[in-house]
């Protein structure tokens, strides 16, 4: 009878050793790290780039990861349902659904225009429940042995269950390193952080439109009284190469907003100021009409007369992102509002200088797998 047990009992140390077995929990404890991160941390390059090797990883390990746990099933099914099993197979059960999930998302990312909420909330909770079930399934097992190890067999298995462990754990601190690693290597686009040091500020010489009025005389301003480089509130074409806002877009090219700083009206006006009053007096309109130039230090008092519109402000007026990057507004005033510099995507500002389809799948990529900054910085209520 003891004979026939030891048959069926698979060769525990050769289990924790498994290149398989190690491989599929430094990967998915990977890309349960990377996951969380992208939950929980704050928007930045780090965060996007994990999406990006989150997916790649996940979706290049995902037959390995399967087929272990249809090996490990096959091998314990046999056995005796016990807590420790019965934690395994729920464990199992929420895996193949986290994994099913993402590979929707994934799918929807790549190949459609938004991903389904539905789907990222069970593959969040998946996660979770991943935790709960498969920690204590591991840990459970862990113990067991620890309390059996007298005999020199079980010494051997407690041996093997260390070197699982940081096998497991140096694979994803490896992964890991990788995406800072990609993150350090990313060069993204300089911009514009401060003023030229001839810009014309007005407060010592105009102190009626009060201190920290750095465009003076436009009562509009940035929240932190610094210039938005031009490339980050320009490129409204893009929002409608990924297949978002393409209605939105086409309504916006024959717009007034479109054409305010490239009307002939207003561009004669600010022309007729800046001989009569100096370039820098421009600034008064440029809140409403050319609010790219206004914010991107353009309009200051040594700019030719001819060339107080920055070209991007020349050719989108009023563009998405001036409107939507809008944080605050007031009545009293002329173009009285506050304005941030909006949160731009990894490969929006690149594919706006190159065209290069590469950084527009990247960036329709990261939009539709990571929306939540796009969503949350740029959205209004009407009422």
């Amino acid at each position: 009878m003891n004979a026939s047990r030891n048959t069926l009992r698979p060769d525990r140390v050769a289990q924790w050793r498994s290149r398989l077995a190690i491989l599929s929990a430094g990967v998915l404890l990977f890309l349960t790290l990377t996951g969380l991160f992208i939950w929980f941390f704050p928007f930045s390059e780090f965060t996007q780039w994990s999406v990006v090797l989150h997916t790649l990883l996940g979706l290049l390990f995902l037959l390995p990861v399967a087929w272990y746990c249809l090996r490990h099933w096959l091998l314990y099914r046999r056995h005796p349902l016990t807590h420790i099993k019965l934690l395994g197979y729920l464990g199992l059960f929420v895996l193949l659904v986290c994994l099913a999930s993402g590979l929707v998302l994934a799918g929807q990312a790549l190949f459609s225009i938004k991903i389904h909420y539905g789907w990222q909330g069970v593959h969040r909770w998946t996660t979770v429940a991943l935790l709960a079930f498969v920690l204590p399934h591991i840990l459970l097992i862990v113990l067991r042995d620890a309390r059996a190890r007298a005999a020199e067999a079980m010494a051997l298995v407690g041996q093997a269950t260390k070197q699982y462990g940081r096998a497991a754990f140096a694979l994803a601190l490896f992964l890991l390193a990788l995406v800072g690693l990609v993150v350090y290597a990313y060069d993204p686009p300089r911009l514009l952080t401060d003023f030229p040091p001839d810009y014309d500020f007005w407060e010592p010489t105009n102190p009626m439109y009060g201190r920290n009025r750095p465009f003076a005389p436009s009562l509009a301003r940035t929240r932190e009284n610094k210039p938005i480089d031009a490339r980050v509130l320009a490129g409204s074409r893009s929002c409608g190469t990924s297949g978002c806002h393409e209605q939105i877009v086409q309504e916006w090219l024959p717009s007034a907003h479109r054409y305010s700083a490239m009307d002939k009206a207003f561009q004669a006006i600010q022309l007729t100021m800046a001989q009569q009053n100096g370039p820098t007096s421009t600034r008064y309109c440029g809140g409403c009409h050319d609010p790219i130039s206004l914010f991107s230090g353009t309009k200051n008092i040594y700019a030719e007369e001819s060339k107080l519109t920055a070209l991007e402000g020349y050719h989108e007026g009023v563009s998405c992102l001036v409107c939507h990057a809008i944080k605050e507004t007031d009545l009293k005033g002329n173009a009285n509002y506050v304005i941030t510099a909006p949160s731009r995507y990894i490969g929006e500002l690149e594919y706006q200088e190159t065209q290069s389809e590469a950084w527009r799948v990247l960036r329709d990529f990261l939009l539709r797998a990571y929306p939540r900054e796009h969503v949350t910085s740029l959205s209004k209520k009407m009422f």
